[in-house]
């Protein structure tokens, strides 16, 4: 199902101020706040509607990523498993390879099934099992990105784990039968969870399925154009920055983001140009923005 446009959401125009939008969001939670709406799915439907709307559009640089991309310049592509950070649905499956994995995300299906299972509420009676293990395993952002096979030690063994493309900081994979063994009598061997952590790129960040970044350009280069190169997670590329651009202008590099499809579809790299105002100018250098001034192209900046 598409999204709804954010602005639709909140009843508010595309030039709505920030107060307008702050009071918009403030009379639509408190109109469908799940605590005035017990058991109404429709209403908690639209609460969370409400305030993801509010999340993008009371933030500068979303709603500008947003008002010039749409959706998908906040992560929030219509079927884009990552829009709510995620990529693999709660407590689902996901098949990498002939290998199936588990992940857990805490809340419901997470392990406080695992805990009703063993102490027997919540939820049918299941078969003795053996203890479940937990234990980590750390990433670059590039790995992260791409997916890769790490080793971990679990129950006295190695074993080899294959992280899939585009998985996220926090996130748990369980790997069913690869915990403690079964007790006496019984028939289950537990289930070993690998919780994921990420390090931080230096000079790229994350969004869902969007990697953000900022390129500072000189004042001189904003206002006649130019070409530079920009990091990305496949290496560097060129991108043209058209002339009169005004610091804070975002870009997308389509394609260059974070796999959130089995077909290997990725999402967007954003780049935000700034625009790097001189502090240390020569004489002539200031002679020359005088006349600048003084001229009638001074429109060129509005």
């Amino acid at each position: 199902m598409a999204k709804r446009d954010y602005y639709e959401v909140l009843g508010v125009s595309k030039d709505a101020s920030d107060d307008e939008i702050k009071k918009a969001y403030r009379k639509l939670a408190i109109k469908y706040h799940p605590d005035k709406n017990p058991g109404d799915k429709e209403a908690e439907a639209k609460f969370k509607e409400v305030n993801e709307a509010h999340d993008v559009l009371s933030d500068k640089q979303k709603r500008a990523r947003y008002d010039q991309f749409g959706h998908a310049g906040v992560g929030g592509a219509s079927g884009n498993p990552f829009a709510g950070g995620n990529p693999f649905g709660q407590g689902g499956n996901f098949n990498f390879n002939g290998q199936t994995f588990n992940f857990d995300f805490g809340g419901a299906g997470g392990f406080e099934d695992i805990l009703g299972s063993l102490f027997g509420f919540g939820g049918a009676r299941r078969p003795r099992r053996g203890a479940d293990y937990q234990t980590s395993v750390t990433l670059t952002f590039e790995e992260a990105i791409f997916g890769t096979t790490k080793e971990v030690s679990a129950n006295g063994e190695d074993i080899k784990v294959k992280i899939p493309a585009g998985i996220d900081d926090g996130m748990s994979i369980r790997l069913r039968g690869k915990g403690g063994e079964a007790p006496e009598g019984g028939t289950e061997k537990g289930d070993l969870y690998v919780r994921i952590r990420v390090k931080p790129h230096k000079n790229l960040t994350r969004e869902g399925a969007i990697i953000l970044s900022e390129e500072t350009i000189s004042m001189v280069d904003a206002a006649l154009g130019c070409e530079i190169e920009v990091e990305t997670v496949d290496g560097p590329i060129r991108m043209k920055v058209p002339a009169g651009t005004q610091s804070g202008t975002p870009f997308k590099l389509s394609g260059h983001g974070v796999p959130f499809r089995a077909d290997g579809d990725r999402g967007p790299h954003i780049v935000t140009v700034i625009v790097e105002t001189p502090k240390n100018l020569s004489r002539r250098q200031k002679e020359l923005l005088e006349e600048f001034r003084k001229s009638k192209k001074r429109g060129f900046w509005g």
